[in-house]
């Protein structure tokens, strides 16, 4: 996966956990600090990682909420990086949704329960972003990231709805459940990036645009 000496590497670290992760509270992108064991958790996971054999990113790329911020700062101080700010990289916001747990949404939104629990892929919160336009958000903001950032190696800090939809796009996938793509994952991912990842993300929004227009 690793083996060619231009290979550039691309470190996808998981958001800590705040109070509403902790709860199984909906979160999106709610301003929230992390949890001291969120904190712990996080120190302990980007220390690990830092002996990786693997170049390090000299920016990590991060949402602008607390748990982010905190996040991208640990890995930061772990690999020698500097945090870069990135609103574009949130979760979707989830509206009236926020906040509740999922008993809270199974009971008052019985259709949106369903879909978050099977696929959240289409899901559109009252007052919140369609998830289709945040998948496109966030595909674009990766691209960009990537299409800029021409060094051996990239960090991105992302929450799990972000965190899946980009690891669905890097797969070369327009659609996917982005909480599936998420179940499992270590804290610090490390990924190959294609030489060709521009024009891969490229042809995933293109196939979103033209499906959106069926």
């Amino acid at each position: 996966m690793f083996g060619g000496r231009r290979t550039r590497v691309l470190w996808l670290i998981r958001c800590g956990e705040n109070e509403w992760d902790a709860e199984d509270r909906l979160r999106g992108d709610e301003d929230l600090p992390l949890t001291p064991a969120g904190e712990a958790a996080t120190q302990e996971a980007v220390e690990r990682a830092s002996s990786y054999p693997f170049p390090r990113p000299r920016v990590i790329h991060h949402p602008l909420d607390q748990s982010a911020v905190s996040t991208a700062q640990l890995a930061a101080k772990a690999f020698g990086s500097r945090p870069q700010g990135n609103d574009e990289l949130a979760d979707p916001a989830l509206g009236v949704l926020a906040g509740i747990t999922l008993e809270e949404l199974r009971d008052r939104f019985e259709r949106r329960a369903r879909q978050w629990e099977e696929d959240p892929s289409a899901l559109m919160p009252p007052d919140g972003e369609p998830f289709v336009d945040a998948r496109v958000r966030l595909i674009e903001a990766g691209r960009e990231i990537l299409h800029r950032n021409r060094t051996e190696a990239v960090g991105i800090v992302v929450h799990d709805l972000a965190g899946g939809f980009l690891r669905t796009a890097l797969a070369g996938l327009p659609e996917g459940n982005p909480r599936r793509w998420m179940e499992g994952r270590a804290r610090v991912e490390t990924w190959a990036i294609p030489a060709d990842v521009t024009d891969r993300l490229d042809h995933v929004l293109d196939a979103i645009a033209q499906g959106e227009g069926n």
